[in-house]
This record gives C-alpha cells, sequence and structure tokens, in this order.
C-alpha cells in the first residue's frame, strides 16, 4: 500500500479532512485527529483507543504495526504502508475515527 491509497481510504470516511499538523499531514473528523503520515508517506499513525484494541491489531499484524507513543504514552499505532494491505488499514482508521466523529 502507498500513501495515496492510505489518503483514500482515510478521506472516505463520513466529514474526514486533511490538514497539516506541524510537520505531519492530519486526518481529522470533527475538528479531531485520528491519524497522520509522515511527510515521505511511508508511515500511517492511527490514533487508536484502549490498550486491549491496540494489542489486538499489533499481535494481527505484527510486521506492519508498531506502537506508537507521544509524552511516554502510548496513543495508538504506526503503520509501515509497505507491508500494509488495504483490507485491515481500511478497518484500523475506521476504529481511530469511530469515537471523534460521534458515530
Amino acid at each position: 500500500m502507498n500513501a495515496d491509497a492510505a489518503r483514500r481510504l482515510a478521506l472516505a470516511l463520513p466529514g474526514a479532512v486533511e490538514l497539516p499538523h506541524h510537520h505531519l499531514t492530519s486526518f481529522r473528523v470533527n475538528g479531531k485527529i485520528f491519524a497522520t503520515m509522515t511527510p515521505d508517506g511511508a508511515e500511517l499513525r492511527v490514533f487508536i483507543q484502549g490498550d486491549d484494541a491496540r494489542d489486538a491489531w499489533l499481535q494481527r499484524e505484527p510486521e506492519a504495526l508498531s506502537p506508537l507513543f507521544w509524552g511516554g504514552k502510548r496513543v495508538g499505532l504506526g503503520v509501515a504502508l509497505a507491508k500494509a494491505r488495504a483490507s485491515w488499514v481500511k478497518a484500523l482508521l475506521a476504529e481511530a475515527w469511530q469515537p471523534r466523529a460521534g458515530a
């Protein structure tokens, strides 16, 4: 999977928009970030809530996912896009989008 495909999946979610976020691009709904992408498009960072949910994803896709930390806290998952498949990235993005969309 590449950055353009990940972008299309993120923006296909209802109400999703793409905006700059420091040196990253961000995907937001209702003004809240649910994912960001590195400038080189190699990594998508998805803000999944809950340790259990993050752990389940890490076990499911260990080759492509890594824990994402911010301020010493685990806040999401890093997705190595070159190793990712659209089918599960779509589900991962939807899981991060849903609580921020109020769906």
